[in-house]
């Protein structure tokens, strides 16, 4: 009898020890993507920048702009404290994220759309024309269906833009729809190389980045 239920009871203590030493133990996070890796660990300097070929100088300013919002939350504050040059990068490489996954009315129902006056500041310094009348042409677009399309600007402006705008009535409404395909084509078919007129524009001006990089971004 006795031998039984230390039996039981060696039985029991198996089963449940294992639960008992796991209880309180933390969470396993989630294993990290490349994506993040590769942003968290990102460095930009001049003598790394010099070294890279094209397609690792494109890499380096994606990652490590985004390494510097990341650490910001993608706050307002985070865009701000950035240099002006890599702001200018970070904005072009948004819209072309932006409207090559889901067209211009993606770009601007997103938080990229907090920044349309800044991006179409940038396309017109780096030279481009015509992704510049694309995108002035898609926010009229937009402020056309907008209720009331003279606020629109002020809610651009605050900042705040994906949070006022009825976005289900936009994707709902078959006009809006239309006109801003007929535009997202425009973007598809332009034979204007925006990849290289930005990396054109950073390297004809990025004499000055490095050493406010060394001083306020050290890696």
């Amino acid at each position: 009898m006795k031998l039984t239920i230390f039996i039981a009871i060696i039985v029991v203590l198996r089963f449940l020890l294992p639960r008992l030493v796991d209880f309180g133990a933390p969470k396993k996070s989630e294993p990290k993507s490349e994506w993040h890796y590769r942003v968290k660990f990102a460095k930009l300097n001049k003598d790394k920048f010099k070294k890279a070929t094209p397609e690792e100088k494109q890499e380096l300013l994606y990652y490590f702009t985004h390494k510097l919002r990341q650490a910001g939350n993608y706050s307002e504050a985070s865009f701000r404290n950035m240099p002006e040059l890599l702001q200018l990068v970070w904005l072009i490489y948004e819209l072309e994220a932006e409207v090559n996954n889901g067209g211009y009315l993606q770009f601007f129902t997103n938080s990229s759309g907090r920044y349309v006056d800044e991006t179409l500041d940038a396309l017109k310094l780096i030279g481009a024309t015509y992704n510049h009348k694309f995108l002035k042409s898609a926010f009229q677009v937009l402020s056309k269906h907008s209720d009331p399309p003279n606020h629109l600007h002020d809610k651009i402006n605050s900042k705040k833009l994906y949070q006022f705008i009825d976005f289900p009535k936009l994707y709902s409404n078959p006009e809006l729809q239309n006109e801003m395909y007929e535009i997202d084509k425009k973007f598809y078919q332009s034979k204007e190389n925006l990849s290289k007129l930005k990396m054109d524009y950073f390297e004809d001006n990025c004499h000055n980045l490095w050493t406010e990089l060394e001083k306020n971004h050290p890696n």
